[in-house]
Formats: structure tokens, C-alpha cells, sequence
């Protein structure tokens, strides 16, 4: 028989205005509006590959791990949905099969591997798909699948019943500035452990409502091309989000990572930057094109790698025979 069968490439993401609770374990809307960006490496040599093919034999296989189609945030949870309509043009195949990898990602590969889910489905489905059901599916594989759908900078506007992401600004409107990933070797806690915690702090209702506001900055700061301000935004927010999370007894920034910071804030008076630290072992430090190299250095004092990134675009269809 024929194969039949997409590829594509999706990118990974990085919070602007980070994201703590979730509605369910099972449907994941965010409690809260958040931002953020799709990014990948100088050369895009940083991405989520998924190959989605028709077989006859139910298999979905993740870096190389077969994974079970009822186990939770599986990509069974919407490629079932989808399967029927797609399936009506080949009666001779009975499921929808999926193989997918990740490419040197320093941090939020589900969201990259929803989005190229995502990208398989919509690319051979016939019909319309109402996008807003759609990214609401999406988001029960990973909460924030929507930055890395759109590419480029998105603002997320959600409020635990229901969600959708607006397209902000393209990958080009950042091409002045460099991100400098910065991995240290801690592993990094489950996004779980974050969404149950945070909602219990006594000051969550505030982040809530400050969030819309928040995101209503960003928006005027995308609207005026002010790619600083949309960063520093971002180191206020990881500021505060990584306060509360201490105070509810989940801490991710580790001891090194500290010093590293305090090293970032002090060379703010050579040049500009801005840090961003998500919810993993991480922290991206923003800069201009030509600071990019000051970063570098002063990471290799600490223990970590640093790794030279851009904000991507949207997902990819590399190949495809339907």
C-alpha cells in the first residue's frame, strides 16, 4: 500500500508573561492571560520534527519512546478526534500513527510538539477547523501550544474556561536582538508541580488580573516596535512569578543560577539586556545582535551552556504525500 503520511517541523517557546495554573489536568486552559515566543537556533537548527502517517497498527513514538495512547497529554487525545474525517478518504487504513523528535531543545518542547501535531492535522483535514476549538484541543497536550502554532510573539488571553492566542508580531520585527540560552544541569521540576502550587498563594487573584493588564503593555509596547520593552516586561514578570513561587515552597532558580543573575543585572551597565527564567533550569538573556558575545562569555564563568537563539516562525510542512 501507498504510504500516506505529512512532516513537520514546529519550534519551541519561551514565556513572556509566564503562565501558573491550569483549569484540569486533562483540559490545561491557563487560569490567566500570558505571552510569549516561538524561538529556535541562528541556523534553525533548534526544532520538534513529527512525522503523522496512516497505518494499521495504532503506534505513537516520542524521542524514541513508544508511548501508551492513554497515557495523559497524549497526541492520541486530538489526532482521535480528527481521525474519522481523515481516515474517509482511505478506507484501507484503520488509525493515524505518529513519530516525533526533538532537535537540541534547551526548553518547551511540548508546546513545539503540539503545535506540529497540530500543523500535521490541519495541513491534510479537508474541512474547515474552527481554530479556536482547535488550539483548545491542543492545549489538553500542552498548555501553551498556541505560542508555538502562531510563531513569533503571541498573547495568550484565557481565563480557565476558555483561550485563544493572538498573533502579535512576526520573527522579523526581533531580528536586532539575540537570545542567550543559558542551560544549567539541575534538572527541571514537572509544570505541574508549578500550576498546583502557585494558585495558592494569597496574591494569585492579583497575578490574574494583572496579567490582562499586562498583556494590554505588551500590546502597546508590539504596536510601536519597542522589542526592549516587551523583554524587560519579561524580566518583571519572571521576577514576580518566581517570588511567589518561592513563597509557596516551589523553587526553581538554583544557587548558580542566582549568581548568574546577579552577574546579568550588573552588566546592565555596560549594555543592555533583559533575563527571562520559565519554569526549567534555564535563563534567557536577551540582547542586541551585537552584545550577544559579552552574554556568552560571562555564562562560560558559570555552569552552564550557553546557546545563541532567535524567535521563530510558525510551524512547517516539510513533506507531505495525501
Amino acid at each position: 500500500m501507498e504510504k500516506y503520511y505529512v512532516e513537520v517541523k514546529a519550534y519551541p517557546t519561551i514565556g513572556i508573561l509566564l503562565l501558573g495554573g491550569v483549569s484540569d489536568n486533562v483540559k490545561r486552559i491557563p487560569r490567566h492571560t500570558t505571552a510569549g515566543i516561538a524561538y529556535t537556533g541562528l541556523d534553525d537548527e533548534i526544532y520538534v520534527k513529527t512525522d503523522l502517517y496512516l497505518s494499521n497498527t495504532k503506534s505513537g513514538v516520542i524521542n524514541g519512546k513508544e508511548i501508551s495512547p492513554d497515557s495523559p497529554r497524549s497526541p492520541f487525545v486530538v489526532i482521535d478526534k480528527y481521525k474519522h474525517d481523515i481516515l474517509m478518504r482511505h478506507p484501507e487504513y484503520s488509525e493515524i500513527s505518529f513519530i516525533s523528535e526533538n532537535k537540541n531543545i534547551i526548553s518547551g518542547s511540548s508546546d513545539a510538539g503540539a503545535a506540529a501535531i497540530g500543523e500535521c492535522i490541519e495541513s491534510i483535514f479537508e474541512y474547515n477547523i474552527n481554530i479556536f476549538n482547535f488550539e483548545n484541543d491542543l492545549q489538553k497536550i500542552s498548555e501553551s501550544a498556541g505560542r508555538s502554532l502562531f510563531g513569533g510573539f503571541t498573547i495568550n488571553h484565557a481565563n480557565g474556561k476558555e483561550s485563544l492566542t493572538d498573533e502579535i508580531l512576526g520573527p522579523d520585527e526581533f531580528q536586532d536582538f539575540v537570545i542567550v540560552g543559558c542551560k544549567f544541569s539541575e534538572q527541571r521540576k514537572p509544570s505541574d508541580i508549578i500550576h498546583q502550587n502557585i494558585i495558592n498563594h494569597d496574591k494569585y487573584a492579583d497575578r490574574v488580573k494583572n496579567s490582562e493588564l499586562r498583556s494590554k503593555e505588551l500590546e502597546k509596547m508590539a504596536a510601536t516596535g519597542d522589542i526592549k520593552g516587551i523583554f524587560e516586561t519579561g524580566e518583571k514578570d519572571t521576577s514576580e512569578y518566581h517570588t511567589m513561587l518561592r513563597e509557596v515552597g516551589v523553587n526553581i532558580i538554583t544557587d548558580e543560577m542566582q549568581r548568574f543573575i546577579e552577574k546579568i543585572d550588573e552588566l546592565k551597565k555596560s549594555f543592555w539586556n533583559a533575563y527571562i527564567v520559565t519554569g526549567g533550569t534555564n535563563v534567557f538573556v536577551a540582547v542586541k545582535k551585537e552584545d550577544k558575545e559579552k552574554v556568552k562569555n560571562a555564562a562560560m564563568e558559570f555552569k552552564c551552556e550557553p546557546v545563541y537563539l532567535k524567535v521563530a516562525g510558525k510551524p512547517d510542512v516539510i513533506s507531505k504525500n495525501f
